[in-house]
């Protein structure tokens, strides 16, 4: 079977086309693509193709983001993906994979940096290198949390010490609210407190993911009433409740939901928050609000357990679905 890929540059057909995916991944999404075109000031592109083969319906797509560099020539790059149906037969898979090689070839100065959204491994390795490309860094590791049961068994599923934090949080009279760009309910104010907390922490930690600006792009590129597409960033965050007239924000989280999966995407704390467990119960929120707009899929972000050992603690304290990525090739 012949495999093509077809440019794609209408927002409703591509988002109908992640939704079809295996899996939903945060990097492939519409809304991340204008965020880096944003954040970049238009000098990185996204170009999005879906895939095809014999007269089918889409099988996969990638979205990737070329720089040009003169006179250098073209920067390439895919993040997770491409991502594909389920059950799609292996050698179609890997016929995909030629394909998007051979679209950005060395021979017209193109540099293609991929990370595939393929599992870490010998055959992941050996399948990358049939494309002649060479593993440049390790994996990107991550959990991915299953909405689908309900909301008690989630619970019942915590791990012990988690469930417990949470109920405490539960208890303590913080105020918890919550806001959606797509659906109109949207707290600026709240949103632009979060980004200066996150920027500094960045900083001060070294984190280098990334900064409140793109974040701030993604944001602006959900349009506003347009939920039934589901691309969305959901904010919520913590009040220590009214004293003297005043409401203390004590912590937040933003999620970027794409289509039925979602991203928990960061998280800030004061020592009041970090005091009440106030993340607990934001992110327990955060998954019932999802499982109300039938999301299926939260990737937890990222793990770190040199790094940012307490917060992978965290996460993994959900017990999720630990994985692995096969790293980055070039």
């Amino acid at each position: 079977m012949t495999v093509a890929l077809l440019p794609c540059d209408d927002p409703g057909r591509w988002i109908a086309a992640h939704d079809r995916m295996r899996h939903s991944v945060l990097e492939q999404s519409w809304a991340y693509g204008e965020a880096v075109r944003a954040a970049s000031r238009g000098r990185v592109l996204p170009e999005r193709w879906l895939i095809a083969a014999g007269g089918t319906g889409p099988l996969g797509l990638a979205q990737v983001f070329v720089r040009r560099v003169a006179p250098l020539g073209r920067f390439v790059r895919l993040v997770r993906g491409p991502l594909f149906v389920s059950g799609l037969a292996r050698e179609h898979r890997q016929a995909a994979l030629a394909a998007i090689r051979a679209a950005w070839p060395w021979r017209q100065r193109c540099l293609l940096w991929w990370l595939p959204e393929l599992n870490g491994g010998s055959d992941s390795e050996a399948a990358m290198a049939t494309l002649g490309l060479q593993p440049m860094m390790t994996g990107y590791s991550s959990i991915r949390l299953d909405l689908t049961p309900p909301l008690e068994r989630l619970r019942a599923g915590l791990d012990g010490k988690w469930r417990n934090a949470l109920r405490a949080a539960e208890k303590s009279p913080m105020l918890v609210e919550f806001g959606s760009r797509a659906e109109g309910t949207w707290h600026d104010a709240a949103f632009r407190a979060l980004l200066a907390e996150h920027d500094e922490h960045r900083i001060e930690r070294g984190f280098r993911g990334p900064d409140g600006g793109f974040y701030a792009a993604f944001a602006d590129a959900v349009p506003v009433g347009g939920g039934a597409d589901g691309e969305d960033a959901m904010l919520l965050w913590a009040h220590a409740g009214p004293h003297l007239g005043k409401v203390r924000p004590i912590a937040g989280i933003l999620i970027l939901r794409h289509g039925r999966g979602a991203t928990y995407a960061m998280g800030w704390s004061n020592a009041a928050g970090r005091l009440v467990n106030a993340h607990y119960r934001l992110l327990w929120r955060a998954i019932a609000e999802l499982k109300q707009r039938g999301v299926t899929q939260l990737d937890l972000g990222g793990v770190d357990t040199e790094r940012g050992a307490g917060v992978a603690r965290f996460k993994l304290g959900l017990n999720g679905e630990v994985f692995t990525l096969a790293g980055s090739f070039a």
